[in-house]
């Protein structure tokens, strides 16, 4: 597997135009928006609450406005909020927009914590100043979750600051101060927990569901990414061949439209000798954000072509599964090494792929049994332990109609072979 690891160097990982949006968007679609109501709806009765506490507050303020100020400035805040959303529902919000509403929300912690400053000792305790934390709510099931948390963050730290300050005068209440400053960074803080863990869980269910498409392939077809790559290519060199067919460019050509030429022709070269032993597998590796850094293949000839759709997506499945169960933190990719074992060619009725997977930074005993069913539809498996890695050997033998198919395409691509 030494070599598996030696192949294995990633570059950075880009996902295909046409799967990137329906991968990263998660926040309208996939129950994003469903889950921006609930967080909405969640912050409203938080909000509710706060105002009902200021209500209830109000008769042990000085005659002054009491918390009304504040109140009103936040009510502007929300107003203003809402009307933009509602206005650009179909775009993001602007940034300018966004940094200015949540800068705003200052005004209404400062007037707030202004107006109970000094009155701690009788109960009086910020209330605005906590809905406002409440408010960041839905902004971070709408944008996204660093930014409000660390809003929400300030706002908990001036609370309790004021609160700390008064703490000589204010004696047992001074635990009622710290629980409002908390309340103010809790209800954003589980928001953003409850979001992230959601849109991980359908990102990585999306991620799943557009490699599958790969499993259907023909043993040698281009993914999204190659196909996107050769029609790049192809208008490269349809730019090239009309400026020349125009005068545009004379013959012969000038250093710069040669240096060009042969830039396009090495790489179809390149990407011709790549086709013929890119499987779906590397495809459905390469073009997965979940798996490109995860997983390493190591498939010389193809072997990946020969397997049947069920054991294609069981090995996907399983690849899938493993990488799930990796400890957090940096670790050794997943190998996966696939060979046709010698004496086996391309006039063997049903050849034996042996796959070989070595697994490391994965809790053998933690495995989920739909994990050994994966492996299982691919073919008969033996297990081998070691110190810090276990290895999965597999023997799989394809179907006979799925081996004609696969044969037929191997020998297209490699005439002189057959």
């Amino acid at each position: 597997m030494s070599g598996a690891h030696a192949r294995g160097e990633h570059t950075g990982f880009r996902r295909p135009n046409r799967s990137a949006l329906a991968a990263g968007d998660v926040r309208e679609r996939h129950g994003g928006r469903r889950l921006a109501t609930g967080v909405t709806i969640t912050a409203a009765v938080i909000i509710a609450a706060d105002l009902l506490r200021a209500v209830l507050l109000a008769p042990f303020f000085p005659v002054s406005f009491g918390p009304w100020l504040a109140w009103l400035s936040l009510a502007v805040i929300l107003g203003v909020g809402v009307v933009s959303r509602m206005i650009s529902r179909a775009n993001p919000l602007p940034d300018w927009l966004y940094v200015t509403l949540l800068v705003a929300l200052g005004v209404p912690v400062w007037l707030d914590v202004a107006a109970t400053w000094g009155h701690l000792d009788r109960g009086v305790t910020p209330t605005a100043a906590a809905a406002a934390g409440a408010v960041l709510m839905p902004v971070a099931a709408i944008r996204g979750t660093k930014v409000p948390l660390s809003v929400a963050c300030a706002i908990g730290l001036v609370i309790a600051t004021s609160t700390l300050m008064q703490a000589g005068e204010a004696g047992e209440y001074t635990a009622a101060g710290l629980a409002v400053a908390v309340s103010a960074v809790l209800p954003t803080l589980l928001a953003v927990l409850a979001i992230n863990g959601f849109r991980s869980l359908v990102g990585r269910e999306l991620d799943l569901s557009l490699v599958q498409s790969t499993v259907s392939t023909a043993p040698s077809a281009i993914g999204m990414q190659a196909s996107e790559e050769l029609a790049k290519l192809d208008f490269d060199a349809e730019t090239l061949l009309d400026d020349v067919g125009s005068g545009r460019i004379a013959i012969p050509l000038p250093t710069a439209a040669a240096e060009r030429a042969a830039a396009v022709a090495a790489r179809l070269r390149a990407r011709l000798i790549e086709g013929r032993t890119d499987t779906w597998l590397k495809h459905a590796v390469t073009e997965s954000a979940y798996l490109s850094n995860r997983v390493v293949v190591d498939d010389p000839e193809g072997a990946a072509g020969l397997l049947s759709q069920q054991q294609r997506d069981g090995l996907l499945l399983a690849l899938w599964l493993l990488v799930g169960e990796r400890r957090k933190g940096p670790a050794q990719p997943i190998a996966v090494e696939l060979r046709t074992p010698a004496g086996d060619d391309d006039h063997t009725p049903s050849p034996v792929v042996d796959i070989d997977i070595e697994v490391s930074g994965v809790v053998l005993r933690r495995l989920d049994a739909a994990t050994w069913e994966a492996v299982d539809s691919v073919g008969r498996h033996d297990l081998v332990t070691g110190d810090e890695s276990f290895h999965i050997e597999i023997e799989c033998r394809p179907n006979t109609i799925s081996t004609a198919n696969a044969t037929a395409a191997r020998r297209a691509s490699n005439p002189r072979g057959s």
